[in-house]
């Protein structure tokens, strides 16, 4: 059956030699239907960003390369804000000649401001494996707003393996929507389904404040690097909280270069057999990039119970060049929804820091 490859299968690959690496590959690795990808031990400064291409990711570092680092695994590396690094990624690829696959940052990456995209070592896209690539992995890595510190290991990128086409259609996606909503508003009625060359629902921007708390927040800049593997770091420190603003309607207005951390008015609900990914934003809507780590894996905002309300998704969001006016319910993104070759044998669950979530920092921070 194609579709999206799932735990076990991306466990059989591991196992056959599909997916390789030099330390041996973790379970907490292996997700419903993605694989996550850790640093590996070599990480580049380089002059600006680039695509392989035939010249190979080798002969382009040898151009473009000012400064070599090693990583290790008790010692952090700091990456500065507005560098851009290559690294080198522990797991390798030699897939079946049907198998290709796309990337996306891990959450907590996304929300920390770093940008992360996949390389292959020749490749003319980022975050795009083609059919039956064999070769090794490589990162792309700008923190934006703030200096973080990376160890070896440390999983900043997940893989999503296919095997032929996976997304759904209107039909489709109409009819899971009529049956039990995947995407519902805040009263639990569907959220509709949009045309396009691939089916999708439109999600909005949540800033009327929940039980008095803050509707979004801004990351400060010039602050300490944050170590991924810190936990419970006082998040007034690196973020702003944004209080609602009745008198703008709702609305914040987003400084320009600066990022922001905002949460969807709809509520999702990813059943085990499929998962789902936002689309890039549609420019014509205004300068905004609208979310960094895209994929949401199988069983996020799910349950057996019909009555559970599901999961809002955090929207991450960069204004480029104005400052831009956003107002509540605004229209940001889509969201695409694929099909699994079969039903995990594990799903995203309650032990996740983002499931069932509203407005959240990443994992770094606890909020007073």
């Amino acid at each position: 059956m194609s579709g999206i490859l799932v735990h076990q299968s991306l466990s059989e690959l591991i196992r056959t030699g599909a997916i390789q690496a030099l330390r041996p590959i973790g379970d907490g690795q292996i997700q419903p239907s993605s694989l996550d990808l850790r640093l590996g031990r070599q990480v580049w400064q380089l002059q600006c960003s680039f695509l392989p291409g035939p010249e190979g990711i080798a002969r382009k570092l040898g151009r473009l390369a000012t400064a070599t680092y090693t990583t290790h695994r008790d010692t952090p590396l700091v990456l500065h804000r507005g560098g851009v690094y290559l690294a080198e990624v522990e797991e390798v690829l030699e897939l079946p000649a049907h198998i290709s696959g796309r990337a996306n940052p891990k959450s907590s990456t996304g929300r920390l401001d770093v940008f992360v995209r996949l390389l292959t070592e020749q490749g003319y896209a980022f975050d795009t494996v083609p059919p039956g690539y064999r070769g090794r992995l490589f990162l792309e890595i700008v923190p934006q707003s703030f200096h973080v510190a990376v160890r070896r290991g440390d999983c900043l990128s997940q893989l999503r393996l296919a095997s032929g086409p996976a997304t759904l259609d209107s039909t489709e996606l109409r009819e899971l929507q009529g049956m039990r909503p995947l995407c519902s508003w805040s009263d639990n009625s569907p959220a509709p389904v949009i045309e396009g060359p691939v089916a999708s629902i439109l999600l909005s921007v949540d800033l009327i404040a929940q039980s008095g708390g803050p509707v979004g927040y801004q990351a400060r800049r010039h602050q300490p690097p944050v170590d991924l593997q810190q936990r419970d770091l006082p998040a007034e420190r690196w973020w702003n909280p944004l209080a609602q603003t009745p008198e703008a309607g709702h609305g914040q207005v987003l400084e320009p270069e600066q990022f922001y951390i905002f949460a969807t008015r709809e509520r999702l609900r990813i059943p085990p057999e499929l998962c789902a990914e936002l689309v890039p934003y549609d420019a014509t809507k205004g300068e905004l990039r609208t979310h960094y780590a895209g994929f949401i894996d199988s069983g996020f905002g799910w349950s057996e119970h019909t009555e559970e309300a599901g999961a809002r998704l955090v929207l991450e969001i960069r204004t480029h060049d104005v400052p831009f006016l956003l107002e509540h319910g605004q229209p940001l993104f889509r969201l695409e929804f694929m099909r699994n070759e079969a039903r995990p044998a594990v799903t995203y669950g309650a032990g996740s820091h983002y499931q069932g979530q509203g407005l959240r920092l990443g994992k770094q921070f606890t909020t007073s």
